[in-house]
């Protein structure tokens, strides 16, 4: 899975869970898992390059 792929299911499950009024229990844990890899993937930088591609993409 690529970058832009992975960011894009993180938007994808954010979407999702902004949908349901409680998010469902698999709705969170995979966005717990897309998380993990994001930050494996960038060290040190938890979210932000997930942050960068969202701002990049709504402009």
């Amino acid at each position: 899975m690529t970058d832009d792929e992975l960011f894009a299911r993180m938007s994808e499950l954010e979407k999702e869970s902004e949908r349901q009024d409680v998010p469902n229990e698999t709705a969170l844990e995979m966005i717990a898992l897309v998380e993990t890899e994001i930050e494996r993937r960038f060290p040190g930088q938890l979210m932000a390059p997930y942050r960068e591609w969202r701002r990049r993409k709504i402009l």
